[in-house]
């Protein structure tokens, strides 16, 4: 059966069901360097060589090792009053003759370390006595080998440096530094209070406190310290130093501002202008008229500003002169029969004809022609041509894209561009290229002879796009004849992509001769191909794992 297997690469787990050698694997590459071992045996270590067996070891065989040699089987064996038995995973020790563990005698009377042991004689029933003064014996062989000052353990025979955790230490003095709280007075000196201070004296025996003395005019105590008091500075606090140009006062005086009282004055505690105060030696001699309040003058309805030139007047309602010299705009009073020089009658003339138009009694009318339209208003005539159609002349426009029009002559442009439906009911013979903007359908069969690359500007290519069931498709490179192919498709009946040779496109009956091998990712955190879909559960895909394991179905 066919199912997911796991290739082993450099770099990942290895998740074997069973592995065959064809030989025994060397102890350098991990193995043993033999095909079988003892049963039940002991295995020993050569080097790189190949391991070997002690061989199966019986009742009560221990491994005994033997310097610059393989170690050996062996059992233990007893001594005098030792009894050894070996049966199956044990080994029992046995003593004899040596009573129940109690002291039977003791041959001597001797000291060590100031015990001395004494025996009454009695072989039956002796009596050992324990005597002597105790010497050389350790801390750990006492029940108690410290004692606890406060909270501070002090081994016997060790040294305190310090303390800690004592309630109450009484005695008549100290020497050296001290840290924490007094009970009862110090022999410090007593704190006192200077200049600006008030409070005191604290001779540690209680609590004093000690408080900065404010005037509480200039100066005062609040809640975050010492600060001036509002509306402290007076004029006796500022030296009249501080009264810089303009300003005098200080030491006592108010600060105030020196004026001349003739442009600048103070009045009503307020510093201004003095009426009639700026004189014309103030001035700069070039006063704008931005300044002014009457800048310029209008003759008619045309304003003129001080200082400009006006070209021409507007808005006059008359002007008186004897006489006028230049040209002249406007409308006249009357007919104008008074004037001299001016013509009455306008000559006209035409493609064939001529005419004339009396000023003073006749209209000149500009008629529309064949594919024109004429519109009077006001003062000038608009003529339109009109819009050609198949039955009217007008203007016609061509499409820069399709034709080229120059000196009134219209020829076809190299590259025409049909977006709409072309029927050709002959040959259409294009030596150019052709655009088509909408769909081309080929009934019949179409062929593209060029030798040059097929160029196709789409990113896809749908085959088969008629069809409405499975079936197979795909891409034949002819070799020796229209029935000699190399077939790359799509089969099916097994749902793969597949190649063939000797392809008859004309039989379309497809038979693969090999598959393409298709790799699946699995998405974050999927490392095993449990959720391939079927159609890719297909001899020779390759799934990848996102943590980088490959799998191949087979």
């Amino acid at each position: 059966m066919a199912t997911w297997k796991k290739v082993i690469v450099s770099g990942s787990s290895a998740d074997l069901s069973a592995l065959s050698l064809d030989t025994a694997l060397p102890v350098a590459s991990g193995g043993t360097g033999v095909s079988t071992l003892t049963d039940g045996g002991l295995v020993l270590g050569s080097g790189t060589g190949a391991v070997t067996s002690l061989g199966q070891a019986t009742n009560g065989q221990l491994v005994v090792g033997s310097t610059g040699a393989d170690p050996v089987l062996a059992t233990l064996t007893g001594g005098a009053n030792i009894t050894v038995t070996n049966t199956a995973g044990a080994i029992s020790i046995a003593a004899s003759g040596l009573g129940s563990g109690t002291v039977q005698s003791v041959s001597a009377t001797g000291t060590e370390n100031g015990i001395t042991l004494v025996s009454d004689g009695d072989s039956v029933n002796p009596v050992i006595t324990l005597g002597g003064a105790l010497t050389g014996v350790t801390n750990s062989q006492l029940s108690n080998s410290a004692v606890t000052l406060g909270t501070t353990s002090v081994a016997l025979g060790a040294t305190a440096a310090s303390l800690v955790g004592l309630t109450n230490v009484e005695s008549t003095s100290f020497t050296g530094s001290f840290s924490g709280s007094f009970v009862g007075t110090t022999d410090l000196p007593d704190l006192v209070s200077g200049n600006g201070l008030s409070g005191g004296p604290y001779d540690g025996a209680a609590t004093a406190t000690f408080s900065v003395a404010a005037d509480g005019s200039t100066l005062t105590v609040g809640a975050s310290g010492v600060k001036v008091a509002d509306a402290g500075i007076t004029a006796t606090q500022i030296a009249t130093s501080v009264a810089g140009a303009g300003l005098s006062g200080g030491a006592g005086t108010a600060l105030s501002v020196n004026v001349d009282d003739s442009s600048i004055e103070i009045s009503t505690d307020t510093l201004n202008v003095k009426a009639l105060g700026v004189t014309n030696a103030m001035l700069a001699g070039s006063i704008v008229n931005a300044k002014l309040v009457n800048d310029s003058v209008t003759l008619g309805s045309t304003s003129v500003d001080l200082g400009a030139t006006a070209a021409s007047l507007a808005g006059l309602t008359t002007v008186s002169a004897t006489s006028f010299s230049g040209s002249f705009s406007g409308s006249y009073q009357g007919d104008g029969s008074a004037l001299t020089g001016v013509a009455s009658t306008l000559a006209t003339a035409g493609g064939t004809g001529t005419g004339t138009v009396a000023l003073k009694t006749q209209t000149l009318s500009i008629l529309p022609g064949s594919g024109l339209t004429t519109v009077a208003s006001g003062q000038g005539i608009t003529i339109t041509p009109d819009v050609a159609s198949t039955s009217a002349k007008g203007i016609a426009s061509f499409s820069s894209n399709d034709f080229a029009v120059a000196g009134g002559a219209v020829t076809l442009a190299n590259d025409i561009t049909i977006d709409q439906d072309l029927t050709v009911t002959r040959d259409a013979l294009i030596s150019r290229n052709a655009v088509i903007t909408g769909n081309l359908t080929v009934a019949g069969t179409a062929s593209f002879q060029n030798t040059q690359n097929l160029d196709v500007a789409d990113r896809f290519i749908r085959m088969a796009s008629g069809s409405t069931a499975v079936g197979d498709g795909g891409i034949i490179v002819q070799q020796t004849g229209p029935t000699q192919g190399e077939a790359f498709a799509y089969d099916a009946a097994t749902t793969r992509w597949s190649t063939t040779g000797s392809f008859d496109p004309s039989t379309e009956t497809y038979s693969p001769d090999s598959f393409m091998s298709l790799v699946v990712e699995g998405g974050a955190g999927i490392d095993v191909p449990t959720a391939v879909v079927a159609k890719f559960q297909k001899k020779g895909n390759i799934f990848v794992g996102d943590n980088q394991d490959i799998f191949i179905y087979s």
